[in-house]
């Protein structure tokens, strides 16, 4: 009588690659209605006052999975345990950026965000406003002159945006909030958001709102009361590439493309693309391979580490963001 025997075939590991992500929704107490109109075709499937969605992270509960191909509903994580080293490029242990869609019928609440720490990294982010109504305002900082003790005396009356600096931005703008700097986004707002892979938010004031923890004591000991507030940069308009952040802990550049086009990143690890208007056909060079993706509005690419050049194609006119890590 013959022996029995059996046998488990190797799994094949997707290869290294550029990955479109899907995306997170997420409600919110001052969700607006902006995101099921930019994304129409996902929206059916947004919760009730979807406010936040998440389009690439490795966050705790927010684990974005690959939309499709051989890692199809792979998370960023495990694909970073497969080809850690040649995604990143970089000295990271863990996926140092997350990105995500913010829009806001009522204020965000009055908070900052821990600066890096030995083996923990902290929270830097940036906003692309892509719709701002009239009067919409981004609080960043104090007004010029006010101190701790006068944020505090406001905070303690309930109206601590008295003190709070008030920037009044438009479609196009680009607004760098680097960690610790006290701020919050005003209603009216629909932006794109590009952190650094961290999900602490101090809480300072919250409008009334109840159901949400506020952190007083840890944030007034975490926030620098006087950092000035970065330049706010008019990006919408401008043509062609236009450097807006080399950072650290990241760089951010503007790209309006009519015609087709190449260039050659800089910077040694991984790229971003986000696409915020238009419709365009993106080559990837790298290793010997060619991949050719598709970017659509909101669609966000990562492009890996060992790829460095790019061509575009437009099919429409478009505007597309590339961030990095530095």
């Amino acid at each position: 009588m013959g022996r029995a025997g059996c046998y488990h075939a190797r799994v094949q590991e997707p290869p290294l690659e550029p990955w479109l992500f899907s995306r997170i929704a997420l409600p919110k107490v001052w969700a607006g209605k902006a995101l099921a109109r930019l994304f129409a075709a996902d929206a059916s499937d947004f919760p009730p006052g979807t406010g936040e969605s998440i389009e690439l992270a490795d966050l705790k509960g927010c684990e974005t999975t690959v939309r499709a191909g051989p890692a199809r509903g792979y998370t960023l994580r495990r694909l970073m345990n497969l080809h850690g080293r040649e995604i990143i490029g970089g000295p990271w242990r863990d996926f140092p950026l997350a990105v995500k869609f913010l829009d806001t019928a009522e204020a965000l609440s009055v908070q900052c965000h821990p600066a890096d720490a030995p083996g923990k990294p902290g929270k830097s982010e940036a906003w692309i406003v892509l719709d701002a109504r009239p009067g919409a305002v981004i609080y960043q900082a104090l007004k010029p002159g006010l101190t701790r003790a006068d944020f505090e005396k406001a905070l303690a009356a309930g109206m601590p945006e008295a003190t709070l600096n008030a920037r009044a931005v438009n479609a196009g703008d680009y607004l760098y909030n680097p960690a610790r700097m006290i701020h919050a986004i005003g209603p009216g707002l629909t932006l794109l958001e590009v952190q650094q892979s961290c999900d602490t938010t101090l809480r300072f004031f919250d409008w009334g709102r109840t159901g949400r923890e506020l952190q007083l004591k840890e944030a007034l000991a975490t926030a620098d009361f006087a950092a000035p507030p970065p330049p706010v940069v008019a990006a919408g308009s401008h043509e062609g590439l236009l450097e807006l952040q080399k950072g650290p802990p990241f760089g951010v550049q503007s790209l309006r493309v009519k015609n087709a086009c190449r260039f050659a990143k800089e910077w040694p690890g991984f790229t971003l693309f986000t696409c915020l208007e238009g419709d365009c056909e993106l080559i990837v060079h790298g290793r010997g391979e060619i991949h050719t993706e598709h970017l659509r509005v909101a669609d966000t690419l990562l492009v890996p580490a060992a790829f460095g050049e790019f061509e575009f194609f437009p099919r429409r006119p478009s505007w597309i963001i590339e961030t990095y890590a530095v």
